[in-house]
């Protein structure tokens, strides 16, 4: 995503800053401050070492994981996710698709106290989901929770439309509804039906990426043709709903009578039954001036509320003095991780290849940027017979020795 950013001349929106807390129901468990020291000084007075250990976790995690960045700018490509999570981390990368990161995590010495409190407040804003996530998905979550997660100025919208623009690809405004094999002098020719407001039509192509979610709750679309048949792969996802509101915070819920003294810009919670939302933050415009400045606590400000249910009128009294608007947004955002075990494919047939199988890995927008370069990738190499690249071992040492 970073170098998509610079590809396409954007910037990195301003930083505002603002503290975050864990909300259990009835208190703050955990409250940020404006002291870095004294931060650390809480984590260890209610956690122990646990925030370093879950830290150390972490990193390994993620240096790991940096090396697709130098197998695919040697043009390396993976046939599968499972291949791609080995040459990353070996074995134990595919195992931890299939463990939760709660285990995980109390294998190298978390406490279960940090991962009640501060794991689950991360996945619950994140995923919506517990600490029974799998492992990877949660690393990869925990990760963009410690601050290097960012914005593009103008919105993130501003990448997709610049990169479609970029590739002046053709665009049919029309949903698909089925893609049928066909042959042309030995090889595979794909049919790609579709409606659009001006009909049905069809076209057909050499390559196809499928990248809309083939599982029950999402596919529309059907495979003629195919032998063996190509069906819906097991899995549900989250349902997720975003309420964007414009009111006066009641900061008595959250144990602050007097609204001009309530710190917080970011309120995660615990898994608690009676919490009938998973976070909730202060945010600010996709453009943000020199001379913005936050809301004072006590002002009507715009707030995301994520939760997994919409918020009847109760729960909006509930967080709300008053307000003037609400907007609400509700889809399957991101995978049901204890829904389905098996990772999907990425190859469907010889060049019908499927993308949003990484999702299932971890769900994210740098992953499908990730898994996208590997499907274009592993397209030009299978295309091209080059075989050398893909699927390949001890890449580390091939690209060392390329250097």
């Amino acid at each position: 995503m970073q170098d998509f950013v610079k590809i396409l001349g954007l910037k990195h929106r301003r930083e505002v800053a603002g503290k975050s807390a864990i909300f259990s129901g009835e208190h703050f468990v955990l409250e940020e401050t404006d002291w870095y020291l004294l931060n650390l000084f809480r984590l260890w007075w209610h956690y122990g070492i646990s925030f370093l250990r879950l830290q150390m976790w972490v990193e390994e995690v993620m240096e790991k994981f940096m090396r697709i960045y130098k197998y695919q700018a040697h043009g390396y490509a993976f046939s599968s996710l499972e291949e791609l999570l080995r040459s990353l981390g070996g074995e134990a990368f595919v195992n931890m698709t299939q463990r939760s990161v709660a285990e995980s995590l109390l294998e190298v010495g978390v406490t279960q106290r940090f991962v009640d409190d501060v794991i689950a407040a991360v996945l619950r804003s994140s995923y919506g989901q517990s600490v029974l996530v799998p492992a990877f998905a949660g690393a990869m979550s925990l990760a963009g929770a410690q601050g290097s997660t960012w914005a593009v100025e103008g919105g993130n919208k501003l990448v997709c439309s610049g990169l479609l623009k970029l590739t002046k690809a053709n665009v049919i405004s029309a949903r698909v509804t089925g893609i049928s094999l066909h042959s042309s002098e030995g090889r595979a020719l794909y049919q790609v039906h579709y409606e659009s407001t001006e009909g049905q039509g069809s076209a057909f192509y050499d390559m196809v990426v499928v990248t809309t979610p083939l599982h029950p709750s999402r596919s529309n679309f059907t495979f003629e043709n195919f032998d063996p048949p190509i069906a819906d792969f097991p899995g549900a996802f989250q349902p997720s709903v975003t309420s964007v509101v414009h009111g006066y915070l009641n900061s008595s819920y959250f144990g602050f009578p007097d609204p001009k003294l309530f710190p917080f810009t970011s309120i995660l919670t615990t898994d608690t039954p009676d919490l009938f939302f998973h976070a909730m933050d202060n945010i600010c415009p996709v453009n943000i001036s020199a001379a913005f400045r936050r809301k004072q606590p006590q002002e009507a400000a715009v707030w995301r509320v994520l939760s997994q249910q919409p918020l009847d009128k109760q729960q909006l009294k509930t967080l709300f003095r008053s307000y003037y608007s609400v907007q609400v947004t509700e889809w399957p955002a991101y995978p049901r991780y204890d829904a389905a075990k098996a990772l999907p494919p990425i190859v469907l047939h010889e060049n019908l290849f499927y993308l949003s199988g990484v999702e299932w890995v971890a769900s994210s927008m740098e992953m499908i940027a990730v898994a996208a370069k590997n499907v274009a990738l592993l397209a030009y190499n299978r295309w091209h017979q080059d075989l050398e690249k893909i699927d390949q071992k001890d890449l580390m040492h091939k690209v060392k020795t390329e250097l």
